[in-house]
């Protein structure tokens, strides 16, 4: 609720004249699954909430994107139906260069991202990834009309992994990928609402004193309200 009032409170401001900003709150329902070489050994669920800033200079079409989504998981299975609660984070950090062509906006990123799973078995255990990410996105609009589509695609070649749980840290590389695709509407005033699919997609490499090297895959489809200006 903070997040539509600051966003509502941010749209009666009068636009810069050399830089757009859009912000946006998410809803973003999904289910993991962590699985290795013999099969899915693990699942939850868990509705992720959000924020999502990006922030545009016109005159030298750089710019800053930054989101975040975090939620408390359930339905915990497999081998992971023990657990009695955590938390799902995941946040990027982003600076991009835009291409304002005639049919599309195509901008190219690179950044740092962190994906973190916590699960509570009497104590917590947790799960990380993070690392440098590269990537695009790119916005094609409808003619004469509110409506556009989104896609982006972002890659983390390198992550730095890490397993702790009480008293033992274990550690890794791995990789990562984030993609998304979506359509949206944006009203004259620059409200804006959106819909589409989200996956991210973890591999870990060998961690000491677990199962892994495993496949976490968080996905589910998203919605979004925001403003542009």
């Amino acid at each position: 609720m903070a997040f539509v009032v600051l966003a509502f409170g941010i749209g009666l401001l009068p636009r810069s004249a050399d830089a757009t900003w859009e912000v946006k709150l998410n809803y973003w329902p999904t289910t993991v699954t962590n699985s290795r070489s013999t099969g899915q050994f693990g699942n939850w669920s868990t509705n992720f909430w959000g924020g999502d800033l990006r922030w545009t200079s016109d005159t030298s079409h750089w710019g800053i994107h930054l989101k975040y989504d975090t939620a408390s998981p359930g339905g915990w299975g497999g081998t992971y139906a023990g657990s009695t609660g955590g938390t799902d984070t995941v946040w990027s950090g982003d600076l991009f260069y835009a291409w304002q062509l005639t049919t599309v906006t195509l901008r190219g990123f690179a950044g740092w991202g962190d994906i973190k799973h916590v699960s509570n078995f009497g104590a917590a255990q947790t799960l990380e990834a993070s690392g440098y990410r590269v990537g695009a996105d790119a916005m094609i609009p409808v003619r004469n009309t509110g409506w556009a589509f989104n896609a982006s695609a972002a890659w983390y070649p390198s992550t730095s992994t890490s397993f702790t749980f009480p008293g033992t840290t274990t550690n890794s590389g791995g990789n990562a990928t984030d993609f998304s695709a979506s359509v949206q509407y944006m009203w004259p005033r620059g409200w804006l609402v959106e819909g589409g699919y989200r996956w991210i997609t973890e591999n870990t490499g060998a961690l000491p004193a677990t199962v892994c090297p495993c496949t976490i895959r968080t996905s589910g489809p998203f919605f979004d309200v925001g403003y542009h200006w």
